[in-house]
């Protein structure tokens, strides 16, 4: 009777959770005071900087900076800082990851901004070969530049290319800049 009882309650808290809303993401952002439209720019795109993270596309009207997609920091890269945590390091090293960090800034008011940090990481999913017959499969073995078979002395099998996988935000590296700007910005 007691086992009955406890499957039947926890399987009431499954069902539970499994109807939960997933809740969006939100960014993380701060308030700046005391600081031109221009101050907070810089400082955003030095912050950017000093991660190791270059600009790609830079929009004053909308308040938006998008760094490029930078691959992940190794464990053996003591050098690099794009990665904040030891558990984003590990997932670096384990896979190829890369991130792409956005920055917007919206108005307030006179001399007053909200600045918002949001960090996505994305997991390369590189495609594997696909053997249609027992030549490519020879040819798939025997990758030393000669051809299998004297027909085919002019087929080269394209590199694939990742497709790039979203597998998150990364808070550490969201929280890590806003201090940075922050720090930055009483200086």
């Amino acid at each position: 009777m007691i086992k009955r009882r406890l499957i039947i309650s926890v399987s009431f808290c499954a069902l539970l959770l499994g109807c939960t809303k997933p809740t969006q993401p939100r960014w993380e952002g701060i308030a700046v005071e005391k600081a031109s439209f221009d101050q907070v720019w810089e400082v955003c795109l030095t912050s950017l900087k000093d991660r190791g993270l270059k600009v790609d596309r830079q929009d004053r009207r909308f308040g938006l900076i998008v760094s490029e997609p930078t691959i992940g920091e190794q464990f053996f890269e003591f050098w690099r800082k794009d990665a904040v945590s030891s558990d984003d390091v590990l997932l670096s090293s384990l896979h190829t990851i890369r991130r792409i960090v956005s920055i917007q800034v919206t108005t307030q008011g006179p001399r007053k901004f909200e600045v918002r940090v949001q960090a996505q990481a994305q997991r390369a999913s590189i495609p594997g070969d696909q053997l249609d017959n027992t030549v490519e499969a020879f040819e798939l073995l025997n990758r030393q530049g000669i051809p299998a078979s004297p027909s085919r002395r002019d087929y080269v099998r394209p590199q694939a290319e990742p497709i790039w996988v979203d597998i998150g935000r990364e808070p550490a590296l969201e929280q890590y800049i806003l201090e940075d700007i922050t720090h930055r910005l009483k200086s």
